[in-house]
């Protein structure tokens, strides 16, 4: 309960602090239309089926289904955002194609949309965020800062890009630009090894789960920005699924053959307390 109070908090703030830098200009609330909570199901509508608890088989590692929180400011008057999932080519493996999720931007209006990347941003569940456009970073300067959203158009806020560069002898590949990948942090979630068997399905919800995620886009029909408004996507984990072998609903289509669509939000990591090489923290 307290991280989830703390975590609204720091979404508070964060809005309350882009409100006043965001070239001092106008705030304008973003409006729910009849349609946000259309958009907002299409994230909750997979429930995954699994096995009973049982006291052998205890799981090392977990898959997350993300859900929606009915507070998301999806779909407005003139604008429409979703989280998307494609398979796409990597970027050095001829052969080999990575499943990714795209924040995707659709104007819904007859004039140009404006995004500000250095105003959206990821915001974790211990309060770490990420910012799409940094001038910090060393990548910046091949990224574009502003989208710019043709009418009834669709773009995405990042893409999966790469480039060559050469640091001695070999050419090394960099991502200059990535898309979202869902990773979550089992440490920070609580989630340890044994948490629960293999195959088993825990369920949770938006108000009581062990993780959350959040995206804040800034976008204005104004191209000096003159007044601006904030969509707000709030992620919770909504389901935990035990399993022996995590790599094996990451990297296929399982989700999909068991009914699953574009907008079923999963990914899996390995519980916390055991040493595994395939651990991940939150960057």
């Amino acid at each position: 309960m307290m991280k989830t109070v703390c975590f609204k908090i720091l979404l508070f703030l964060m809005a309350t602090t882009m409100s006043v830098s965001l070239y001092a200009q106008k705030m304008i609330d973003a409006t729910p239309d009849k349609n946000n909570q259309k958009v907002i199901k299409r994230y909750n509508y997979y429930s995954h089926r699994g096995a009973p608890p049982s006291s052998a088989g205890r799981a090392i590692g977990y898959t997350a289904v993300f859900g929606v929180k009915n507070n998301s400011i999806m779909s407005t008057e003139d604008v429409e955002v979703n989280v998307v999932k494609r398979w796409v080519q990597d970027a050095a493996v001829d052969d080999m194609e990575n499943r990714l999720y795209f924040v995707e931007i659709k104007n819904k209006s007859n004039k140009p949309l404006y995004i500000d990347k250095s105003h959206c941003y990821r915001i974790y569940h211990d309060g770490k965020k990420y910012c799409y456009y940094d001038p910090e970073r060393d990548d910046t300067s091949l990224i574009q800062r502003v989208i710019v959203i043709p009418p009834h158009s669709k773009k995405n806020l990042s893409d999966y890009r790469a480039i060559l560069t050469k640091k001695g002898q070999f050419p090394e590949l960099k991502i200059i630009d990535y898309p979202e990948d869902f990773h979550w942090d089992a440490k920070v979630a609580g989630i340890c090894e044994g948490f629960l068997s293999d195959y088993e399905v825990r369920s949770f919800t938006e108000d009581k789960s062990p993780y959350y995620r959040s995206f804040v886009i800034a976008y204005s029909k104004d191209e000096d920005f003159s007044t601006y408004s904030l969509l707000t996507m709030n992620f919770y984990m909504r389901q935990l699924i035990g399993c022996f072998y995590p790599e094996l609903y990451r990297d296929n289509d399982i989700f999909d053959r068991l009914g699953a669509n574009q907008y079923t939000i999963t990914n899996c990591e390995y519980g916390y307390g055991g040493v595994n090489r395939f651990r991940r923290t939150e960057q």
